[in-house]
C-alpha cells in the first residue's frame, strides 16, 4: 500500500508542533506533578539549565540555586516512587514531596516548593529582583545566642 504525500506531510507537521515549546521552557498545561517530574529529570541529567528553566523567569540567583541543587543531588539516576502534591497556602502555592530510589537502591526524598506564575507552575529558585537591596534583611527565625 502506497502512502500519500499528504499523510507524510501531516505526520511531519505534527512532530514539529509537538517538539515546540515557549522560550523559557514553560508549558502552560504543565501540572504541579509534571513540574516535579521535570525537576527529577533535570537532576538525573545533571542539567542545571533545565532546572533553572523551571524557576521564575527574571528572578535573581536562579542559575546559582539550580547549579547548587545539581551539585548536591544530580546524577543519581532517580526512579520516582511517588509524587504527593499539597496546597497548604491556597491554590497558587504547592509543595511536592518526591520519594525515589537512586541507582544503588538508596532512598531519596525531597520537597519541591512551587507557585503558579502567569498560569505556569514554577519551582522556588532564586529571589525576586531587588530583594534585600534596600539594606534590610528578612527577619531571622533562629534563637538569639
Amino acid at each position: 500500500m502506497k502512502k500519500s504525500p499528504l499523510v507524510g506531510a501531516a505526520a511531519a507537521l505534527c512532530a514539529l508542533l509537538t517538539g515546540c515549546s515557549s522560550d523559557n521552557g514553560s508549558d502552560v498545561s504543565r501540572t504541579e506533578r509534571d513540574t516535579a517530574k521535570a525537576y527529577v529529570a533535570a537532576l538525573n541529567a545533571r542539567d542545571a539549565d533545565a532546572l533553572a528553566k523551571l524557576g521564575e523567569p527574571g528572578y535573581d540567583g536562579v542559575e546559582k540555586d539550580a547549579s547548587e541543587i545539581i551539585a548536591t543531588d544530580g546524577g543519581r539516576d532517580l526512579k520516582v516512587k511517588s509524587v504527593q502534591v499539597t496546597h497548604d497556602f491556597g491554590p497558587d502555592v504547592a509543595s511536592a514531596h518526591v520519594t525515589a530510589t537512586d541507582s544503588r537502591g538508596k532512598p531519596f526524598s525531597t520537597y519541591i516548593q512551587m507557585s503558579r506564575s502567569k498560569d505556569v507552575w514554577v519551582v522556588a529558585l532564586g529571589q525576586a529582583p531587588g530583594f534585600g537591596k534596600d539594606g534590610k534583611t528578612p527577619a531571622s527565625t533562629s534563637k538569639p545566642q
